[in-house]
């Protein structure tokens, strides 16, 4: 899915309007990852935890190339 620009809020309503769990993880385009978590780290006040995490869903950065800016991919982590 593409969005305009992924912030925590819609990042946060992505996974609640998607009823995402955590049999999914989310990748993100390295640009648009380092977006998100200057965000996050602006609202929780410079403080992240390690995965990083959105209500319980993996945020990771893509490493593959495959994602473009501002897009949502969905990754399955149950095999």
């Amino acid at each position: 899915m593409l969005m305009e620009k992924i912030t925590y809020d819609e990042m946060r309503n992505f996974i609640i309007e998607n009823e995402l769990t955590d049999s999914v993880a989310i990748t993100l385009h390295p640009d648009t990852f380092d977006e998100l978590v200057m965000d996050y780290l602006d609202i929780n006040g410079n403080q992240i935890e390690r995965p990083f995490e959105i209500l319980g869903i993996e945020i990771l950065q893509d490493s593959t190339g495959n994602v473009i800016k501002n897009q949502v991919n969905l990754l399955d982590t149950v095999e």
